[in-house]
């Protein structure tokens, strides 16, 4: 799978994004610890990282035991390993780099940027709302998050016409 796709996916959904975004900062993880961490169920978190395993993004752990260094989130020094343990890759880490507000305007459409611009608008189109929410671009009060301010920043500074 080419990185540009990869990055549209990771784009589309949030959670699969979070997931990634988790092996960054704990370097080394199982699917449920990620799902304490992440509030996300743990059938998705599974399914997360199946695909992020499929595209590369993530490896196995081939040690006997976890260390807290390696592991950032341990709370022991050591333990042996009871779970299948996963990693981020040097791919994953550049890919995580690029997921930037540039990224998201390249696969926003403009009824969607309206509605993030405009809160009387939000209500009225609750299908499109899912799709900002499922970005990670709205919270599911339809108030736009902090990479949604971003993305709205990025398009008035291109000057693509929302209203």
């Amino acid at each position: 799978m080419e990185c540009e796709e990869i990055k549209k996916m990771l784009a589309m959904n949030h959670e699969m994004l979070m997931v990634l975004e988790h092996f960054q900062l704990a370097k080394l993880d199982y699917a449920k610890n990620i799902k304490i961490y992440t509030s996300i169920p743990q059938g998705n978190v599974q399914i997360y990282i199946e695909r992020l395993y499929s595209m590369g993004l993530i490896e196995k752990y081939s040690g006997s035991s976890v260390k807290r260094t390696q592991a950032k989130l341990k709370k022991t020094n050591e333990v042996h390993k009871h779970h299948t343990y996963y990693e981020i890759t040097n791919k994953g880490h550049y890919i995580l780099k690029d997921m930037t507000e540039r990224e998201y305007i390249k696969h926003i459409e403009i009824d969607c940027l309206k509605l993030l611009s405009l809160k009387r608008i939000r209500k009225d189109c609750p299908d499109r709302c899912k799709k900002l929410y499922e970005m990670g671009l709205m919270d599911k009060n339809y108030e736009p998050t902090d990479m949604g301010f971003a993305v709205l920043d990025l398009a008035r500074r291109r000057q693509i016409r929302i209203l």
